[in-house]
């Protein structure tokens, strides 16, 4: 059964099919139009596989941290999709995915990978790369932009935008958890919220 993938986070709307062996990929560098192609990339995709939303294993979605609207554009869409069609969502992180696209360029041991938040902030996160995949050493977290933590001896630093893909966020999401629709959440970082309670 093929996985919808949906990566809208950065400057890249991406969708993808991955049915076993067989790969379709949409990817258009349009930003801040996502929320204007995204729905018709899917449905083109769909028809091109002749599949239904009912027959995916999965919708999987590229779940942040990352542009507050981006983010959460992905994470409705797949919720939406996942909800019409009863089957479960993957929500992965996005540095997961920075840090996948890099291991499969790079023969380093690991990667830091350095985000966008608002102005003067990133997230950082370590992902080490061991048997041919990557593994979380530390999850995002927000800290400040001339703060991001040294990268260890021989690692790489991820500071650039990088133009994600669907199709490894689908080959990604093939291992990791099935959720209810209901959790087609986007992940949090504490302190990420420019917003001060007043007393």
């Amino acid at each position: 059964m093929p996985i919808l993938a949906i990566e809208t986070t950065g400057a890249a709307c991406s969708v993808a099919l991955a049915d076993g062996a067989r790969l379709r990929e949409d990817t258009r560098v349009a930003p801040r139009r996502h929320n204007a192609l995204v729905l018709e990339m899917i449905d083109t995709l769909l028809a091109s596989a002749g599949a239904r939303p009912r027959e995916l294993d999965a919708v999987a979605f590229s779940a942040g941290p990352g542009s507050f609207t981006g983010v959460r554009i992905g994470a409705a869409v797949a919720q939406g999709i996942a909800l019409g069609g009863g089957v479960p969502v993957v929500r992965v992180p996005t540095s997961a995915l920075v840090a996948e696209q890099v291991r499969r360029r790079s023969d380093a041991p690991g990667v830091v990978t350095v985000r966008p938040s608002r102005a003067g902030w990133v997230y950082a996160a370590r992902y080490a790369f061991e048997g041919g995949a990557v593994a979380c050493e530390a999850f995002d977290e927000l800290v400040p932009s001339d703060a991001v933590p040294r990268a260890p001896g021989g690692w790489l630093v991820a500071d650039r935008e990088e133009r994600l893909r669907a199709a490894v966020l689908a080959e990604l999401a093939e291992g990791m958890p099935r959720l209810d629709a209901a959790e087609a959440i986007p992940f949090y970082v504490a302190g990420d919220s420019p917003w001060r309670k007043m007393s």
